[in-house]
């Protein structure tokens, strides 16, 4: 039986299971177990090295194992090693560890749809490792201008360097003019619930807000979180962050059992109805 897991903390409220057992179930494979493991900040390695980890073929890494998951691994795909953070790990035959970011692929996927074409502004909402994620997908849909806001403006300094590094031109909006980072082609809110939840109350203080271009927002329960009630409510286009999640753990799959690709409208839907039920 091969065995993977999602890691993090905290990680009860974590859909990767869903996802990943319903791809199993689609793709017919009857080998493949996958559970959750409560990994705080600093324990990753511990784990991989003395817990349940060591009976792991891999593992979907979420927040705040990311940058960890990088450090231990011995191999990098380009993605992660460009970004120095990482959301899967493979075990390679000599017992070491394969990083690889699918959450700039997801970012992609999400994104593309909605979007008329290639952009050429995008903007992040926030900062951490998910907007330094953000930043990369951008740049891959072909952005040459991004705006970038944070509540702790000294915070932006990677997705700044990353930015610059492929050639885009990068400005710094202070944060109690956020809603201006609406006026991009496609923008990116990276901000976990609490922090969205204060700026869709000052957002929604100050009149018609801008219609982006396309709006993704990494929130996905309840939904419509707050800000993509916002921009929904301007005629934008609106992508949910389990629609990001779904396309991530489609590479996941793939990375995991060494298919060609595997079913994301089944996985999306089985979330879905996971998220019906809670």
């Amino acid at each position: 039986m091969r065995r993977f897991a999602v890691v993090g903390s905290p990680v009860s409220h974590s859909l990767s299971p869903v996802l990943h057992r319903a791809a199993y179930r689609e793709l017919g494979v009857d080998d493949a177990a996958y559970d959750r493991h409560e990994v705080p900040a600093g324990e990753l390695d511990a784990f991989l090295a003395d817990g349940p980890g060591r009976e792991l073929q891999g593992l979907s890494v979420t927040m705040p194992g990311k940058p960890e998951a990088h450090a231990v691994a011995a191999e990098h795909d380009g993605t992660s090693l460009r970004l120095g953070i990482a959301n899967t790990l493979l075990r390679r035959p000599d017992g070491g560890w394969r990083a690889e970011n699918h959450d700039v692929h997801g970012i992609v996927a999400a994104l593309r749809p909605l979007l008329d074409g290639g952009p050429t502004t995008g903007a992040v909402l926030g900062s951490g490792a998910t907007a330094l994620s953000a930043t990369a997908a951008l740049a891959e849909l072909g952005v040459d201008r991004l705006l970038l806001s944070a509540r702790r403006p000294e915070a932006l300094a990677p997705l700044r360097e990353l930015a610059e590094a492929s050639g885009i031109a990068v400005a710094e909006v202070p944060w109690e003019r956020s809603a201006e980072l609406l006026d991009a082609e496609a923008v990116v809110s990276a901000l976990a619930a609490e922090g969205a939840a204060a700026v869709a109350e000052r957002w929604g203080g100050q009149g018609p807000l801008p219609r982006p271009g396309a709006f993704l927002d990494v929130l996905y329960e309840p939904w419509p979180a707050p800000l993509a009630a916002l921009v929904t409510a301007t005629g934008a286009p609106v992508a949910d962050g389990l629609q990001m999640l779904a396309h991530q753990a489609d590479m996941q799959v793939r990375s995991m059992l060494g298919v060609p690709e595997a079913p994301v409208e089944a996985m999306l839907a089985a979330a879905r109805a996971e998220l019906a039920s809670r």
